[in-house]
């Protein structure tokens, strides 16, 4: 299906462009950040306009949030259980996601867009089955997916001759931190801010089930 994708994006541009950054987000293995890179160099090229690039992978990012956030709501823990049955690799990322979301609410939320983008997909109906509330979720998700969408379509329109090395470096981890330090500094200073700001509010981001 990913070679497939990737295949159509230069036929078909924008609509599935969005369509692999949603999927991506619901947790269905797809490239999304490649998709983006190639979408970014199109742009570059004159093949694609930067404004609906930018906001067709915006808004399609939101909407595989809102959905993996509401099959958490509405499904609940039994749903999750199922989800990761017989799944040592999926019951571990699972846990992360708890684990991280329980200590840090929304700022994990933020930080699973992009900084830690391989748990945001699980990140997202954990938030929804311990009743973390929609606002905060869809607020901290939001501001995390500008960044991110933010990275790779830049990425790509900067890099646009060079695309295949720029997917490389973007897809190693080490790589990523070592070729991309301003945009951790940013993150850094964005994080520290939010961070303080949660704790002199001592705001309470994970409420008992049945309020809203």
């Amino acid at each position: 299906m990913s070679d497939q994708i990737l295949a159509l994006v230069p036929l078909y541009g924008v609509p599935v462009l969005a369509l692999a950054v949603m999927l991506s987000c619901i947790g269905i293995p797809i490239p999304a950040a490649l998709v983006m890179l190639i979408g970014g160099s199109m742009v570059a090229t004159g093949e694609m306009s930067p404004g609906p690039s930018y906001l067709a992978s915006l808004l399609a990012a939101t909407a595989g949030d809102q959905i993996g956030f509401w099959v958490g709501r509405l499904g609940g823990r039994p749903m999750i259980e199922k989800f990761t049955r017989d799944r040592p690799k999926r019951v571990a990322m699972v846990q992360r996601a708890h684990d991280f979301t329980e200590k840090r609410g929304a700022l994990a939320i933020f930080l699973t867009r992009w900084l830690l983008a391989m748990i945001g997909p699980y990140v997202n109906p954990v938030a929804g089955a311990s009743d973390m509330r929609w606002r905060i979720f869809s607020i901290a998700a939001f501001a995390g997916e500008i960044i991110w969408v933010g990275i790779y379509i830049g990425l790509g329109y900067t890099f646009s001759h060079n695309i295949v090395a720029v997917a490389q470096i973007a897809g190693n981890a080490s790589g990523f931190v070592a070729a991309g330090l301003a945009t951790l500094f940013l993150g850094w200073r964005i994080t520290r801010v939010l961070h303080m700001s949660l704790k002199n509010g001592k705001r309470r981001f994970l409420k008992p089930r049945g309020r809203r």
